[in-house]
Formats: structure tokens, C-alpha cells, sequence
């Protein structure tokens, strides 16, 4: 992929250096996620990559050139005004702009400021507004982050209900990443996945390994990601119909120790849980390892939990966790949760979103079961989302013109949930909130929780994935308090 930072734009903003008001000499203007129609917080992550990617790079008379023959492509011929600040540009060698941004792994109220740009000198001002589609893209790793953050906050409570303290350590596998084939590119895959391993540790999308890796660095010796074997329905289906079984018992024979998992709705997921699990009984129960089912299809409630509109007693009226406990058994634990014999599990991968998997810990509750006896997978919902869930947008809140400073703001009278903040900010912290005060003066702006992340071409501030899920923990450990209480 092109990597050169001045193609990484809006053709519009090609323009708009030579739209501002004559004299204008800086731009302030701040990142927020301004909506809660869908989440009231936004987990931050994911501004060191775009940082280091691309507004670290020299840059060069080749990426100007590179530029002007996109824009002779694009719009036409590249006016003088703009190729002399494009050329100034190079001259110095980087972006002479000053960012400061929320740790990432903070978890900030919408309608707060995340992030504020600002130029370091004043023939750059237009830069500000240029870089702001790239450092836009934030929203993407943010959004995954606080989809997938909602998901271990839902578990966690159920956890918490239901679960024996000393099996706290299967949360960080409880939720696990299917989705690499649903994403749209390489890039998006290996962000989005590495946004989900701040919440948890499972997860089926290599890149996201190699992301954290080399852009989250250091990282402990704690997992920063695991999966296990599992078939799929390509390898049931080439044992045939008639065969299924047989297909059971060679991946049991594949994986004689550890957790393996098995697809169960190629063709009959009861007769999976009833039939083959009576004939591969000893085979299971004899397995040093753990034999978890994938039924895949249908109403992921009633499959799992039992269709009362079926006929009592029948397998579709049981549900597959009542069919593994009629097999195999299970044990109170001290919550007086029931929990399967350790060594059968139960996965669902399709179709779990956030409402519809609360609802499915509730019957399970309402059931007896523990939370831990299910393990969901999620791929395209943690990915299903624009930069409309969580209203994201960076917006111009100060200029200095003719030696003047000038506090602007939008505020559309068809939207006033548009609205933007007024002026130089901070960002605050009270009573455990964060609060975004503008029309500050300059002293105040240097103070606050938005902290040095870029200057004049240097990337300042850098998180290892380990400092990154420890702040998202604390709150989600201050969230469970809050709930208790």
C-alpha cells in the first residue's frame, strides 16, 4: 500500500490551504466521539499506529511530486499558492504539528475531547485541517475497541453472578475474534483484531498478532493472543453424511490432548449431542483435554437454551446445553451454578450480538448454568459498525488571524447534536468523569488529561499492549464496582 502521507487525505481539503481567512497564521481543533445513540464511552485506542505510520515519515520532494501528479489527475493542474506551501512543506521535512491525546486504553464519556492538533508554525496552519481525514481513521480501532469493551463488561457481569471466582481466568477467552474474513482490507483486519486482544486473549485473526507485535510493543509474557484447533464444515462434509461420526472421531484422534472444537451443524446438531455423543462417551471422557461443540445455526437462544414451542422432552426442546449435561454431567459450583464436566465445552460463533448474547446468559442464569459454560464467537459484529456509531469527528475550535485569536465553533440549527466545542480546551477529570472545558486560555490548555503525543515529526508517547489493557481493566473493574453497589 502507498504510504505517502500527503495522498492520505480528502480531495477537498487539496483546497482548502488557500480557503482560510487571509492572514491566518494557526488552527486548533479537537478529536471527540460525540454521539451515545449506541455506546456512552469510547475505549481509545489505536493513535500510535497512524502516528507511526504515517505522520512520522520524512517528508519528501518524491511524495510532492507524487502528489502534484495526483492532483493534476484528480482536479487539474496544481496552482502555484499551493505547490509553494506543498515545496515549504518539503523544505522541512515533517509535519510541524503538535498532538496530545488521552492514554490509550482510557475510557472517556462521549462528547469529550480525545484529541487536539494544532501547528507549530505559523505558514503551517493548513496542515491541521490536511492530516485530518488520516487521524480520523482512529475511529475504526476506537469503535472495535469499545464494541468488543461492551462484551467483556456484559460477561463479566454475568460472571460475577454466576461464576466461581476461581474461574475468573476464562475471561479474557470467553468472547472470541472470528471475524478476519469479514473485514474489508489487510490493514483493517490486523487493527480491528488487535483492538479486540485489549479486551480479550481469543481470537482466530493472525494479522492482529503481528499488529501488536510490532506497534504495541513491550509486552509481557502473558498471551497476547490464543486460539485452539477447529474444524469447519469443509472437513465434516468430506467424510460425507453417512460418515459425520467418523469425522468426530478422527479430529478426536487428531488432538488426543488439549482443547479441540468441532463444528456440529453440518447436517443434525441433535443427533451430534445425542447419538454420536453416546457412542464417542468414552473417547471424550477419556481425552486429557476438553471436546468443545460449534452448533452454528439457527435462533442462537433457543439452540443453545431449548425451544419450549418444541415438544417437551424432545432434543430441540432440551437445547445443546441441556443434551452436553444429560451426557456428561456437570457440578454445582459455590454460587450454586451448575458447570459441565470439564471435558465438553460449548461454542457459538454466528450471529451474537450484544442483546441477543445478554438475553442468552439470562436464560442461562434463569436455567442454573454458570456464564462460563458458553464461549461465543464474533467477527462481523465487532466489525459491523461507521464512523457514525460513535459520531466521530475532528472540528476546528480556534484560529489565530492577523496576530488575533479567535474561539469559532459549529453548531448546524438543523442539528444542534453537532455542536461543537468553543475554543482552546482541556480535558478534566471529576468525580471519576472526564469533562472537556473550552474557551480556555492557553496555560489551562497545557494542563489536563490530554497528553504530548506527536511534535514536529517525532512520535512522543508510545503504550505496550500490556499498558493499554490495564487502563481499559481499570475501568472495566470500576464499572463492576459501580454495578454492586
Amino acid at each position: 500500500m502507498n504510504r505517502n502521507p500527503l495522498l492520505r487525505t480528502d480531495v477537498y481539503k487539496l483546497g482548502h490551504m488557500l480557503q482560510y481567512r487571509p492572514g491566518t497564521t494557526k488552527v486548533y481543533s479537537y478529536l471527540c466521539a460525540r454521539s451515545k445513540k449506541n455506546f456512552d464511552s469510547t475505549l481509545f485506542f489505536g493513535l500510535q499506529y497512524y502516528l507511526r505510520e504515517y505522520l512520522s515519515q520524512p517528508i519528501t520532494q518524491e511524495m510532492a511530486d507524487e502528489f502534484y501528479r495526483h492532483h493534476d489527475a484528480i482536479v487539474g493542474p496544481v496552482p502555484d499558492d499551493v505547490r509553494a506551501k506543498i515545496q515549504s512543506l518539503v523544505k522541512v521535512g515533517f509535519w510541524p504539528l503538535h498532538i496530545k491525546a488521552v492514554r490509550e486504553g482510557s475510557v472517556v464519556e462521549n462528547g469529550n475531547a480525545l484529541m487536539t492538533i494544532t501547528n507549530t508554525h505559523p505558514d503551517f496552519y493548513w496542515c491541521v485541517g490536511f492530516v485530518e481525514s488520516l487521524l480520523l481513521k482512529v475511529w475504526y480501532p476506537c469503535t472495535v475497541a469499545t464494541c468488543s469493551m461492551e462484551y467483556l463488561k456484559t460477561i463479566r457481569r454475568f460472571f460475577d453472578m454466576t461464576v466461581d471466582e476461581e474461574q475468573y481466568g476464562l475471561l479474557p477467552f470467553m468472547v472470541h475474534d472470528f471475524g478476519y474474513r469479514g473485514d474489508s482490507s489487510e490493514e483493517g483486519a490486523a487493527i480491528s483484531g488487535a483492538a479486540h486482544l485489549v479486551n480479550f486473549v481469543g481470537s482466530d485473526t493472525v494479522p492482529a498478532l503481528g499488529f501488536v507485535k510490532e506497534y504495541y510493543q513491550p509486552f509481557s509474557k502473558d498471551p497476547i493472543m490464543l486460539s485452539v484447533p477447529a474444524s469447519e464444515h469443509s472437513v465434516m462434509c468430506s467424510f460425507g453424511r453417512e460418515g459425520e461420526i467418523e469425522a468426530f472421531r478422527h479430529m478426536l484422534n487428531t488432538y488426543p490432548e488439549g482443547i479441540v472444537s468441532i463444528v456440529s451443524d453440518t447436517f443434525d446438531v441433535y443427533k451430534v449431542l445425542t447419538d454420536f455423543c453416546s457412542e464417542l462417551h468414552g473417547e471424550i471422557v477419556g481425552r486429557n483435554g476438553k471436546t468443545v461443540f460449534r452448533p452454528d445455526s439457527g435462533d442462537p437462544e433457543l439452540v443453545i437454551c431449548g425451544d419450549p414451542e418444541e415438544e417437551e422432552g424432545t432434543p430441540a426442546y432440551l437445547g445443546c446445553l441441556r443434551l452436553l449435561d444429560q451426557k456428561f454431567g456437570h457440578t454445582v459450583n459455590p454460587k450454586g451454578y451448575k458447570v459441565l464436566n470439564d471435558k465438553v465445552g460449548l461454542i457459538y460463533g454466528d450471529g451474537m450480538y450484544l442483546a441477543r448474547y445478554e438475553r442468552i446468559l439470562e436464560r442461562m442464569m434463569d436455567m442454573g448454568y454458570a456464564a462460563s459454560n458458553l464461549v461465543i464467537g464474533v467477527g462481523g459484529i465487532l466489525r459491523n459498525h461507521s464512523r457514525d456509531t460513535l459520531g466521530f469527528a475532528i472540528k476546528a475550535t480556534y484560529v489565530e488571524a492577523g496576530c488575533q485569536g479567535v474561539a469559532i465553533e459549529k453548531d448546524p440549527v438543523t442539528d444542534h447534536g453537532k455542536r461543537s466545542h468553543k475554543g482552546l480546551m482541556y480535558l478534566n477529570r471529576i468525580d471519576g468523569k472526564y469533562v472537556t472545558v473550552d474557551q480556555c486560555d492557553i496555560n489551562e490548555e497545557c494542563g489536563g488529561m490530554l497528553l504530548p503525543a506527536f511534535s514536529n515529526g517525532t512520535f512522543l508517547t508510545h503504550y505496550g499492549i500490556d499498558d493499554v489493557r490495564q487502563l481499559a481493566n481499570m475501568h472495566i473493574e470500576a464499572a463492576t464496582e459501580a454495578v454492586a453497589v
